[in-house]
């Protein structure tokens, strides 16, 4: 499996391509590209047969480990491709240490040894367990373990201990990896740890050179703990951060960002370098009953940004979620219906929501991908900007009404 570069593209943003997969050689997927959020191998409310209603494209998913760990015992004596024991043999799969989706705990920490938090309780991984489990899984590719346990308020000793132990741990896994059969084939992302310290970042990276031949990307870690806070970061507190790292990283290494980021801070991420992204935003709009309908088009014209389908208007609405939208969810349902399903609890509420959002997020990175090629990026990024401004301003509204029927 390789990353390649489109020779035509400039340096951010940028078109690029994976290609070469080990069991799938046909198989080729352009960047900026965006990951399967799973958790257990699955999508939340989506099963594999809806997701080929969703799209027949090649995919990749994205595996937790911490959804993965109590399947252990299984997948070895399974002995098989990891796509395979989830039942979506037809997807490339990436194996994570964290849930994007999930808020990760804070500290517990030991020299050498990551704490994962699973339904079972804390588990605390080093770099042979660790590896012995991506030997298992036989992922097409996977993150190397690290202490990313740090966020904007991070003090600096939490922040040099993160590096200390990433750097310590990567060196560790890659050992390990350059003698495994198994996985002499597949992609090998290594996370650059720091917090918002640029110093600290550019120690990282200089520390990881040594071992850049085996690497093919690097996974800017540490910006935040996971789950739906990173939707309302301001990309001005990462900006300084991503930039850096990109610039001093080769041109020809892919670069990753995991978590819930918005679609207008994925627009500002491509434009600075950013490769690949995963779709647990999608699953956090889903939790709070929204579908996402920002126009994309310059032609189109959204009444909104998202929707909260709970919301009482949408009660005898008999609309599709967005017109003109081809997903199953908007070509057989309305509003009204979907609203009425989740008043009285049935699965098939989410689902549909789910759908939508996933089919809508998978248009969006092929419209980012149109745009650069076109090279009108910044006429999409004013497009959403101010269509999500309108969300923002709804949200304030709502929150002083919130806290206006509080005080009283």
């Amino acid at each position: 499996m390789k990353f390649t570069v489109n020779p035509a593209s400039q340096r951010c943003p940028r078109l690029g391509r994976l290609e070469a997969f080990i069991d799938k050689p046909e198989y080729s997927l352009e960047t900026p590209l965006v990951l399967l959020h799973t958790q257990g191998g699955q999508i939340p409310h989506v099963t594999h047969e809806v997701l080929k209603l969703i799209t027949e494209d090649p995919q990749i998913l994205q595996i937790p480990l911490v959804s993965m760990h109590c399947y252990h015992e299984a997948i070895r004596l399974y002995n098989g491709r990891v796509s395979e024991f989830v039942g979506n043999k037809d997807c490339l799969t990436c194996i994570t240490v964290h849930d994007p989706s999930n808020i990760t705990k804070q500290g517990h920490h030991m020299k050498d040894k990551v704490p994962i938090f699973t339904r079972n309780g804390k588990v605390l991984y080093d770099s042979k367990m660790y590896m012995s489990m991506i030997e298992q899984f036989k992922p097409d590719m996977y993150i190397l373990l690290s202490d990313g346990d740090t966020n904007i308020s991070s003090p600096n000793k939490r922040i040099a201990k993160a590096v200390e132990s990433t750097v310590s741990l990567t060196e560790q896994c890659i050992e390990i990896h350059k003698e495994s059969e198994v996985l002499k084939e597949t992609f090998v992302i290594a996370p650059v740890a720091g917090g918002y310290c640029l110093k600290s970042r550019q120690k990282c990276i200089d520390l990881m050179q040594k071992n850049n031949s085996y690497i093919q990307g690097y996974l800017i870690d540490g910006l935040h703990n996971n789950g739906s806070e990173v939707e309302f970061i301001s990309f001005a507190e990462v900006k300084p951060v991503v930039d850096l790292v990109v610039q001093n990283l080769s041109p020809n290494k892919l670069v990753a960002v995991q978590g819930c980021w918005s679609p207008l801070n994925i627009i500002k991420l491509v434009k600075s370098g950013v490769d690949l992204y995963d779709t647990s935003y999608c699953r956090i709009l889903t939790e709070r009953s929204a579908a996402i309908i920002f126009a994309m088009e310059p032609q189109e014209h959204s009444e909104a940004y998202e929707i909260n389908l709970r919301q009482p208007k949408y009660a005898e609405d008999f609309q599709p979620l967005l017109r003109g939208c081809n997903c199953v969810a908007c070509q057989g349902y309305s509003r009204g219906y979907i609203h009425h399903l989740l008043t009285v609890q049935e699965l098939l509420g989410s689902v549909l929501i789910m759908i939508h959002n996933i089919y809508y997020m998978l248009r969006f990175f092929r419209k980012i991908r149109d745009c650069i090629k076109n090279g009108n990026l910044d006429d999409l990024e004013d497009k959403v900007a101010t269509q999500f401004k309108l969300l923002q301003l709804d949200t304030d509204k709502d929150m002083q009404v919130v806290n206006g029927s509080v005080d009283t």
